[in-house]
């Protein structure tokens, strides 16, 4: 039986069809009595009817072979990749949005906006159409001078969500272990008491600390950009003390600063804002807490305790709809002649950059990885599978093709917002 069914297993589900007059009268929609056929004709039979609940979300219905231990396994297996696959189409829809949003700015039609998510293809058509308006807009206002930083985001792992996860299928996080845990970065979260490191709000919150984004308000120091009031240091390149300035400001703005600061803006911040530790932190606090963080997250990776590989993957893949990226710090500045077309770009660069950005340097790259976890766990639970029926077989196969086919997917929509960013930057590419 085992030999039989392993055949099943490698053999194509659309082949499976051709086996039998019967299967391809049925048109793979599910074969009525098929599980009340005997041995490998059953398996046959009801691997022919494929697995549409991987799709409407009825996996919790199914019933496998095996004993609980299997069919956890294979339900688990399958609930990751269809998760993933759902973030997967939730990340175009927002690329779309996003990217929309940036050609509305630039004055482009909603036709040529207009696109629905599906593997990668809508957010290409709709980024790539972007990415040949910006270009053309950063040639048109060359005498501007604009200049595009892009630093890569911090990307956060749940850890009370991984940890949970790893309760039902291994053991979970020992007392005191997290900082072992977390690989590569550190812990981080609310803090009710004294935060002794760093204390980050969230993009776009009040700010009162440094802004290595873009800052709106006012800047002490370092600051690039245009001023709405007084400019304390260069105006267009020549000395200013503390007047009005129509063009470009460099050092101090008191008023209606809109660009970078390398020093205290006090406003709001396009990306995270970094205040001085102290007694009270309302936003996420890092490098030590008086009393025990709550809500902790990782901004490495998470190594749990030594868990059977499917286990993990599963629940990488289960948590990645709890991970949570910042938006990438994104330095736009203008040095030259900036007429209100040039203000008008760098206006819908800062505003929607970011969000595009963070596809390309975050949450494309950490879905990429869980989606590729899901794929290598399939051929552990490919044993699984085979002790569990044609059923299990057919699903396990089509959560298989589906991490494929997210996999092509993550790629498509990473190259369509770096298409941007390099648009945006004056270079053919965005990179990664």
């Amino acid at each position: 039986m085992s030999v039989n069914r392993w055949k099943l297993f490698a053999m194509p589900v659309a082949l499976l069809g051709l086996a039998s007059p019967l299967l391809v009268n049925c048109g793979g929609k599910g074969i009525p009595g098929a599980d009340n056929l005997p041995g490998p004709a059953g398996d046959l039979a009801s691997a022919a009817g494929g697995c549409e609940e991987l799709k409407n979300g009825g996996i919790a219905n199914l019933k496998f072979e095996g004993g609980a231990d299997v069919e956890g396994k294979i339900k688990g297996f399958l609930e990751a990749a269809a998760s993933l696959d759902k973030l997967t189409a939730d990340m175009e829809a927002s690329l779309i949005a996003s990217c929309g949003k940036l050609g509305k700015d630039l004055g482009m039609s909603d036709a040529d906006l207009k696109a629905e998510p599906g593997g990668g293809k809508g957010a290409e058509k709709v980024c790539n159409a972007v990415s040949a308006k910006v270009n053309a807009a950063v040639k048109a206002n060359a005498e501007a001078k604009i200049a595009v930083q892009i630093d890569p985001p911090k990307c956060y792992a749940d850890i009370n969500a991984m940890s949970e996860c790893l309760g039902t299928c291994g053991p979970a996080f020992e007392p005191g272990k997290l900082e072992a845990s977390c690989e590569g970065g550190e812990i981080s979260g609310k803090c009710d008491a004294e935060c002794k490191g760093k204390c980050s709000v969230e993009a776009g919150a009040a700010c009162s600390g440094t802004c290595q984004a873009s800052c709106t308000g006012k800047c002490d120091a370092g600051f690039k950009g245009t001023c709405g009031g007084k400019c304390d240091g260069k105006c267009d390149g020549k000395d200013s003390k503390g007047a009005a300035c129509a063009g470009s400001c460099e050092g101090k703005c008191d008023a209606k600063a809109e660009g970078t600061c390398t020093g205290t803006c006090d406003g709001s911040c396009s990306g995270s804002c970094e205040l001085k530790a102290g007694a009270k932190c309302t936003g996420s606090c890092s490098g030590g807490c008086s009393a025990q963080i709550k809500e902790p997250k990782c901004s490495g990776e998470i190594q749990p305790p030594q868990v059977d590989v499917t286990c993990r993957a599963q629940c990488a893949a289960k948590t990645a709809s709890s991970a949570t990226c910042d938006p990438p710090n994104v330095r736009i500045v203008a040095n030259g002649k900036v007429n209100a077309d040039a203000q008008k770009l760098v206006a819908a660069l800062r505003t929607s950059l970011p969000a595009i950005a963070k596809v390309q340097l975050g949450t494309g790259k950490k879905l990429a990885a869980a989606v590729s976890g899901v794929g290598k766990a399939g051929a552990e639970v490919k044993d699984a599978a085979l002790k569990a029926g044609g059923k299990a077989v057919a699903c396990v196969a089509a959560a298989v093709d589906a991490s494929a086919s997210a996999t092509a997917s993550i790629d498509v929509n990473i190259k369509a917002s770096a298409s941007v960013s390099g648009s945006a930057s004056g270079a053919a590419s965005g990179g990664t």
